[in-house]
């Protein structure tokens, strides 16, 4: 039984055996006969309720001030001895009668607070080197070309880096604790494991040498890979996890395909020609009496396969200069830090200027030999022309990117250009010539009238870069900081029935949506869904899903006022049928949380039909869960929560600066419920479930009429 209604039970006892006293009192002479008390009411009832007023008054103080200050201080004492991350203030009462008890627990609070903030110090000064050392790891993954990944024995992701993001291709998919295979094809990393597992169970070979190369595709099958796995064991020899570094060869092997092609042209289509040319010009030679008309025929059969020959051979060096320049190490290079490098090698020319024009492109190549040919050939037109002004202006061609040098003055003969080719780029280039440094960029230059009136360019045709000139804003990917957990490599292999996970062992995906109205069957569309990672107690503010949604008609503008976006934000937004399937991919099969979890989850279940997919994942609702931790008495609004709880909000109001919010929220309430004896998901699930009954429940009895009907759902 309640304390309250205990007391509150203690004190109306007296109340009634007040009333039972004065039926003795007034009809104690009839009870001295044996006869019944006639007198019940009357004076014994009145100085029941006189008694009554000051019982009342006792409950009424008590009440205010002891049991409602006392509720206050004990929610806020239990969140924060339940919560280990909490450093929310106690909040005092302001009227009771409890003496200095408050003053205490408030003094205890700041002591606890204290001691907190001295272990947390001394816990970061003791891994400040493990965390430097991260750091360096950080930086060092950062900087790689190659996609670098560690999963472990399950083939969940435990490590990876941005470059395995841009190389799979696949944002949504790649996160801590996510299946390997959903991002990449499983039967050629399965085939290298079990020869790598052969490998050091019969041959006992070191860590060192087991590591194999194989190729792969990512899951859509559009890039092909080049992957090393690595095998990771542990103190006793086992594999505890593998390491996979990725490279994207699929520009490669196209280049490898028409490498091949022309071996296969001057090896085999070329060589019948050469053998009639030979065959031909043997005859000819053999048989100088020869008739003129024969003479004539045969040297036809010469031209013509001369002719022949020529064409072919210009046909495949066009290819060949189109499709072997990646056999020369390129990266992709932007033009304005192009010119800026030439700028400052040429600033012993005082008088030479270089102007960018128009917008920078980016460009591919080898970044030295072009800024040193850049250099030399503007040297030359500063002697040859005696221009001080050079405009340099990058343009979009067909299949080139355009750099012109343009000045006042005019053309450069061919001839002139001819012999610029033959200088010597330098000892920094190996004394190459600039000949050959344009040849492995398939460069051939040529100057000729700009378009203003006495003005002439020389023009260089750059390679294409392998990154798209330009993304529309809001849609380029944002660099994402490396997460890695390492405790997930000690899970045993196999998945447990959920309901028996730990709740520390399980992913979460936090959500949150904003909507043009509340009502999803009238017709209120999602205009915006994000979400955020929770792994292992943290909160993976990289791992994060945002998309706008075009809900094909107008916003109304109540709703415009709570959540801010606009008609114009979301006109060139995909719609929903877009939207949703990537959310899922982003998801995966985490388990899915919200603040009152029903209304989104609403929206998006009515949407799933029309999007070809489906939400099967288990849902926890954080309003239940504050339930389950406080009295239903407490305000559970989610402004009220991070009040509470002292967590600051970004973005109140929208879909990632609520989830993110919701999501240290969600963290906060796992340490109160682990501390209260909740282990499981199942536990928990069970728990809510309950709460969300009692919270229905009385919802109804407190919407019921007077007919004793229920008037709300």
């Amino acid at each position: 039984m309640d304390k309250r209604t205990l007391v509150a039970l203690l004190l109306w006892s007296q109340v009634f055996f007040a009333y039972l006293g004065m039926v003795v009192v007034a009809n104690f002479d009839a009870l001295s006969r044996g006869e019944l008390p006639t007198q019940l009411f009357g004076v014994p009832l009145l100085a029941a309720l006189a008694f009554a007023f000051p019982v009342y008054l006792t409950w009424f103080a008590l009440r205010r001030l002891v049991f409602r200050p006392a509720r206050v201080l004990s929610r806020d004492v239990r969140a924060l001895l339940e919560s280990r991350s909490a450093d929310a203030e106690i909040s005092l009462p302001a009227r009771h009668a409890m003496g200095s008890l408050p003053d205490s627990v408030g003094a205890m609070a700041v002591a606890l607070r204290a001691s907190r903030r001295e272990i947390r110090s001394a816990m970061a000064s003791a891994t400040a080197q493990i965390n430097e050392q991260k750091t360096w790891l950080e930086v060092i993954l950062q900087g790689l070309t190659e996609g670098v990944l560690v999963c472990n024995r399950n083939h969940q992701m435990l490590l990876y880096n941005q470059s395995a993001v841009t190389i799979l291709n696949e944002p949504e998919r790649v996160g801590l604790g996510r299946p390997l295979f959903d991002v990449i094809s499983k039967a050629p990393v399965m085939h290298t494991l079990d020869r790598l597992e052969w490998r050091r169970c019969t041959r006992g070979e070191s860590q060192a040498e087991l590591s194999e190369s194989f190729v792969c595709t990512n899951a859509e099958s559009t890039r092909i890979l080049q992957g090393r796995m690595a095998l990771i064991l542990d103190p006793r020899g086992e594999t505890s996890a593998y390491l996979i570094t990725l490279v994207d060869i699929s520009a490669d092997v196209e280049t490898l395909t028409h490498v091949d092609a022309i071996r296969r042209a001057l090896t085999m289509e070329l060589r019948g020609a050469v053998g009639n040319l030979r065959a031909a010009a043997e005859t000819v030679d053999a048989h100088p009496e020869m008739a003129t008309e024969v003479r004539r025929r045969f040297e036809h059969v010469m031209r013509t396969e001369s002719e022949q020959l020529s064409r072919r051979l210009e046909e495949l060096a066009a290819i060949f200069r189109g499709h072997a320049l990646g056999r020369w190490p390129m990266s992709d290079i932007f033009s304005s830090d192009l010119i800026s490098c030439v700028a400052r090698r040429l600033e012993d020319l005082p008088n030479l200027r270089l102007v960018p024009v128009g917008q920078p492109l980016w460009v591919q190549g080898d970044s030295l030999s072009l800024v040193r040919v850049l250099e030399c050939l503007l040297r030359e037109l500063h002697t040859f022309s005696g221009a001080d002004t050079f405009h340099v202006e990058t343009l979009l061609g067909d299949r080139r990117i355009y750099l012109d040098l343009s000045w006042k003055g005019q053309v450069v003969p061919a001839k002139q250009l001819d012999q610029w080719l033959d200088i010597s780029c330098g000892e920094e280039l190996g004394h190459r010539t600039v000949r050959d440094v344009l040849d492995r960029h398939g460069i051939e230059l040529w100057s000729q009238q700009a378009g203003l009136p006495g003005e002439a360019l020389l023009r260089l045709p750059l390679i294409v870069p392998k990154r798209p000139q330009f993304l529309p804003e809001g849609e380029r990917l944002p660099p994402r900081p490396e997460f890695y957990d390492f405790g997930i490599m000690r899970e045993h292999e196999g998945t447990p029935e959920l309901a028996d996970v730990l709740l520390e062992d399980l992913t979460f995906v936090v959500f949150d949506c904003e909507m043009t109205g509340l009502d999803p069957v009238g017709g209120d569309e999602i205009i915006s869904i994000a979400g955020v990672r929770v792994v292992k107690g943290r909160v993976l503010t990289g791992e994060t899903f945002e998309r706008l949604i075009n809900p094909g008609f107008s916003i109304p503008a109540a709703s415009i006022r709570f959540h801010g976006i606009t008609d114009d934000q979301v006109r060139d937004k995909p719609p929903v049928t877009e939207v949703l399937p990537l959310f899922k991919a982003f998801v995966g099969d985490a388990v899915m949380v919200a603040h009152n979890a029903a209304f989104d989850m609403k929206f998006i279940s009515m949407k799933e039909t029309q999007c070809g997919i489906s939400f099967p994942n288990p849902v926890l609702d954080t309003l239940l869960l504050s339930v389950m931790v406080e009295d239903e008495e407490e305000d559970h609004s989610l402004d009220a929560l991070l009040e509470r709880y002292g967590i600051q909000i970004s973005g109140r109001h929208t879909a990632l600066g609520d989830a993110v919010a919701t999501a240290e929220l969600l963290v906060r309430l796992i340490e109160r419920l682990q501390a209260q004896g909740f282990k499981t998901f199942g536990e928990v699930m069970r728990s809510s479930n309950m709460a969300a009954q009692l919270r229905q429940r009385e919802h109804t009895l407190t919407h019921q009429g007077g007919n004793g009907s229920a008037v709300g759902a």
